[in-house]
């Protein structure tokens, strides 16, 4: 019934509007839109097709071997762009392989040659060393591969692989997918959701939306368009074809988290690195129908979903700049944490030296010492707490302890948070816990709230012997509402002295509860004088100390007061100050992985422990092993990094491993580590490892690059550190910039 009042409307509403004198009135809200009639949704040749994507382009590889692939439908329609010229269409479109439905096969990769001859040879020596069919293939680059086998899947091959890592075939050795030993068709099939199908000749066609911002590609959205190519083995590489700064909104994000990583300096550093990477890359799976890939083997890259304004705003400040050595973008590449120093590119890549991938230290020591007002001894948080509340109060830390000095302190706290009694409070009979507890609920009316605000059943959970106490609904509510300090007295506890500390805790928390004092917490932004500005999520803050502050150092949960305190810009601060934001006291948090660019990551400092039994799992997806014996470094480079590592196996049999090959095989995040040996209780030996840093270790730290951008440092400055000799610039000032993806297809 539906469809048949949509008909009925299509054909009266011209009818309806040729006689009015006046215009219609508008369709009511929410009435559901007339559908386009069916020859207008239906995919239709067109003279010309507005261009969405902004040049320069980047192609990231999404997909690749696809049978399929499908568009749901969109707004406006989309623009199917092919080798014969441009269509239109507003159906959801399928689009399907040539060789859809068949088998992939996979071979080990031994070698690449430009020329034939190379390549023949080097099948030749490998014959030698196998028993598995070697062949030459030219790929569609015009290159000749070694292949060796033509297995069913990807393990089927590695025997072979290890047959040949056996025979001393230098690694790294790859299983990939073979290419098609026939003539593949350069033709894809096209299917609409109403059933309209058409034949399309062409490598590959370019699907983009008509007049939307974004579609939806292999189940994400994406700005940009959908280039679907046919590869080498009849199938489809799914690719997103889109404008490089669009491309880099897409991947700042997720290498450099800007809610974590909210400095505007360190966001645009990585937008330069990100940018010339992809720069840097463009061409280099040409011969696949795209640029780059969107994993951490290339950059990670998310489109759309990861966007963000700060990161947005860093790529808009650097539009279309890159980082330059002499005529050419960089290798631009960048490591999350570095553990202090970076190292020479040939470290972790064997065989590369860029002058501008070389060891940098990511460390810089500018402290500026806060004064204080005493040395004091190391403390609990809630005895640095009772520290402050009995300086703020000016009440004795030391001495007699009697019913009148609790007197006196609670008269103190009334001060503070500006509370008068409004009838007479008799004292505490002692400092017993249970008095004092007593004298609060009588002061504060505490009994009440803990009735109104527990259960029964509550206080039955916190105090297994002692529910019934009289001041249970006391304690309970004071526990609810954190209060009172970490500890559930029993009843025999309430007997007990509860310590001068313990009871000036609690009166700071209940200050700090009803809001006479607040805490602001974040990282130091400056320090001028007596002056703090501290940084926090809601954005920067100023505090003014007075000569005598209390100044705390935390480590580790333990508190000192001191006279002067080391503080780094960025380091972690907790200002504790009044309603009037007077400060009452500062903690500041020393941070324990010291004073290095780096020290906020996760990966500053790391620990992994292993089986010897377990390693041999991670090491034989490198080399063949079956037992592990022990682990040599060989070579160590000036940063610390392993540069060489040996590997005593089984039947006395040993293995090189290098660079990055390392961290992969012994599954680390870094290889910058010291290796200490032990077994465990059944004798199988132990490797524990100790070490800093994640990734590479080579180019930009980001987290290094953040650290920078805190302490001032600006994002040319951040870059020039991390890549030696090199300048910014924009990118069409260069003349080495490699031929994209697209460049090469329109050639």
């Amino acid at each position: 019934m539906r469809s048949h009042g949509r008909v009925i409307l299509a054909i009266f509403l011209p009818l309806l509007a040729a006689c009015a004198s006046t215009a219609p009135p508008a369709d009511p809200a929410g009435a559901p839109p007339v559908a386009a009639p069916a020859e207008e949704r239906a995919m239709r040749p067109i003279a010309s097709a507005p261009d969405h994507i902004a040049g320069p382009r980047i192609r990231v590889g999404l997909q690749t071997d696809a049978d399929e692939a499908t568009f749901p439908r969109l707004d406006g329609g989309y623009i199917v762009v092919t080798d014969a010229g441009s269509s239109a269409i507003r159906r959801g479109i399928t689009v399907r392989a040539p060789r859809a439905g068949q088998p992939v096969r996979w071979g080990v990769r031994v070698a690449t040659f430009q020329t034939s001859e190379a390549a023949e040879t080097e099948a030749t020596r490998v014959r030698g060393m196998v028993d598995a069919p070697v062949n030459v293939i030219q790929d569609a680059a015009g290159r000749w591969r070694v292949m060796v086998g033509d297995f069913e899947s990807s393990a089927a091959g590695e025997p072979v692989r290890d047959a040949l890592l056996l025979n001393n075939y230098p690694p790294p050795l790859y299983i990939v997918r073979r290419p098609a030993t026939d003539a593949v068709e350069h033709r894809l099939s096209l299917e609409d959701d109403e059933g309209a199908r058409h034949s399309i000749a062409g490598r590959s066609i370019l699907i983009h939306p008509a007049t939307a911002d974004r579609m939806t590609i292999a189940g994400k959205e994406y700005r940009g368009g959908a280039r679907l190519w046919i590869n080498d083995r009849g199938l489809i590489n799914v690719i997103n074809e889109v404008s490089l700064e669009n491309y880099v909104r897409g991947v700042v994000p997720g290498e450099l988290g800007p809610r974590t990583y909210d400095e505007l300096e360190a966001q645009k550093a990585q937008a330069l690195a990100a940018r010339t990477y992809a720069v840097r890359r463009f061409g280099e799976f040409a011969s696949e129908g795209y640029d780059i890939c969107p994993t951490a083997a290339c950059q990670v890259y998310s489109g759309i979903s990861i966007e963000e304004a700060l990161s947005d705003q860093a790529i808009e400040a650097t539009a279309g700049l890159v980082i330059a050595w002499e005529e050419e973008p960089i290798d631009a590449l960048f490591t999350s944490t570095c553990g202090g120093e970076t190292s020479d590119v040939s470290t972790m890549f064997p065989g590369r030296d860029e002058p501008y991938l070389k060891s940098v230290e990511c460390v810089e020591l500018e402290t500026t010492n806060l004064s204080g007002q005493r040395d004091g001894k190391a403390m609990t948080e809630a005895e640095a707490e009772a520290g402050i509340f009995a300086t703020t109060a000016k009440l004795p830390v030391e001495g007699f302890w009697g019913s009148q000095d609790a007197v006196k302190a609670v008269a103190a706290a009334n001060r503070m948070i500006g509370f008068s009694p409004s009838r007479s409070v008799a004292a505490p009979d002692s400092t017993r816990r249970g008095d004092l507890l007593d004298y609060l609920a009588r002061m504060w009316d505490l009994g009440e709230l803990g009735r109104a605000l527990t259960m029964p059943e509550d206080r039955a959970y916190f105090f297994e012997a002692s529910a019934d106490a009289p001041t249970s609904p006391t304690q309970a509510f004071l526990i609810k509402f954190g209060v009172l300090p970490a500890q559930i007295f029993q009843q025999r506890e309430l007997n007990e002295t509860m310590p001068r500390e313990e009871f000036y805790s609690l009166l700071y928390s209940w200050v700090r509860e009803v809001g006479a004092a607040s805490e602001t917490t974040g990282r130091i932004a400056s320090v001028n004088g007596s002056t703090i500005a501290v940084k926090t999520s809601a954005g920067t803050r100023t505090f003014a100390l007075a000569a005598n502050t209390p100044l705390f150092r935390r480590f580790h949960g333990t508190h000192r007061e001191e006279r002067s305190v080391p503080a780094l810009v960025g380091d972690r601060i907790r200002i504790i100050h009044d309603r009037s934001d007077k400060p009452l006291a500062v903690v500041v948090e020393a941070n324990y992985d010291g004073a290095t660019f780096d020290r906020t990551s996760a990966f500053a400092n790391w620990t992994r422990s292993y089986r010897a039994d377990q390693l041999v799992t991670s090491i034989a997806k490198r080399v063949p092993i079956t037992a592990l014996r022990d682990l040599r470094p060989l070579e160590i480079d000036e940063a610390g990094r392993v540069k060489r590592m040996e590997v005593l196996a089984e039947g006395e049999r040993i293995f090189n491993l290098e660079g990055i090959q390392i961290r992969f095989a012994l599954d680390l995040p870094d290889n910058l580590f010291l290796i200490r040996r032990g077994r465990d209780a059944d004798g199988v030996a132990r490797f524990t490892f100790f070490g800093k840093g994640w990734g590479h270790g080579t180019g930009m730290c980001q987290t290094g690059a953040f650290g920078m951008a805190v302490r001032g440092r600006t994002a040319e400055q951040i870059v020039g550190h991390y890549y030696t000799g090199t300048r910014v610039v924009p990118l069409t000032t260069l003349s080495g910039v490699p031929q994209s993806a697209s460049e090469r297809e329109r050639e």
